[in-house]
């Protein structure tokens, strides 16, 4: 009797006993997403492409799921090469429903000695709600 009163508080000891099994949520950077509504909006970091050699890529992006899958949105891109305003910035638009992905590329252009060129990415987000949003990113690159 003794080893099956053991086991009975035992059993209910553990079973009283909550376990996680899913992994911390990482680390997000307000900068570079937000979420309004059920709406994701974010600004991908620039980087160098591996598709197309000599330019640097980014892209801003907002996909709404749920009850915000029906809005009409419009993104607007704006990249930035911080050289002194030697360079202007190319500013891409794109609108859709529910989703809209704005690609943006622009020529890299960078010597060896010189220092990494910072680029800058600026992305407005607009609903037909009326909200707008930016988000933005940088990075300090070399070609």
């Amino acid at each position: 009797m003794r080893p099956y009163k053991t086991f009975m508080i035992t059993s209910a000891l553990f079973a009283s006993q909550s376990t996680a099994m899913a992994d911390p949520p990482g680390y997000i950077d307000a900068q570079d997403r937000l979420t309004i509504e059920a709406c994701i909006l974010t600004s991908e970091v620039p980087h160098v492409s591996t598709h197309v050699p000599g330019t640097v890529n980014v892209t801003g992006r907002t996909v709404c799921k749920g009850i915000s899958a029906g809005r009409h949105l419009k993104v607007t891109v704006t990249l930035t090469r911080m050289d002194g305003g030697n360079t202007p910035p190319i500013t891409k638009s794109s609108s859709g429903v529910g989703t809209v992905v704005v690609n943006v590329a622009m020529p890299c252009i960078w010597s060896r000695k010189q220092a990494l060129i910072k680029y800058t990415i600026t992305t407005t987000h607009r609903m037909s709600n009326g909200k707008i949003s930016i988000t933005k990113n940088k990075a300090d690159l070399q070609c």
